[in-house]
Order: structure tokens, then C-alpha cells, then sequence
């Protein structure tokens, strides 16, 4: 793995046929469980793929594993 994202860090990740992209709000580094838009986000983050609350450019939340994420 590469190095943990830090709170505040800014992020980007494959969506749809293009890319979002926002910034860390949140570290995870055990099981996390979030509702995000009335659906519940399961991430079974450990220490080598903490998960990471980011809220996107358009405000919008979303809970992703360091697997999915890229630096923007």
C-alpha cells in the first residue's frame, strides 16, 4: 500500500465512464458502516486499506476504500 491519505488530502477515483474527485473528511482503519443517500456503505478498512469518508466536489458523500482512490 501507499501511504494513508490524510484528512484534508484531495482524492480522485473511477466513476461511471469518468473520474470524481473530492477530499478526505475521515480515517478509517476497522469496519465502517455509513448511510449515504439512504443506502448503507459497508468498507472493511484495516490498517493496510484504510477506508475515507470524501465529500466530492459537488458536496455530495462518499465512503471508499485507499484501493480505489488516487491523489488528484
Amino acid at each position: 500500500m501507499t501511504k494513508a491519505y490524510a484528512v484534508g488530502a484531495k482524492v480522485s477515483w473511477s466513476w461511471g465512464q469518468g473520474e470524481a474527485t473530492g477530499k478526505v473528511t475521515d480515517v478509517f482503519r476497522k469496519r465502517v458502516q455509513r448511510t449515504i443517500k439512504g443506502a448503507k456503505i459497508t468498507r472493511r478498512a484495516t490498517d493496510d486499506n484504510p477506508a475515507y469518508l470524501v465529500v466530492q466536489d459537488d458536496g455530495a458523500k462518499a465512503l471508499k476504500s485507499h484501493s480505489e482512490l488516487a491523489k488528484a
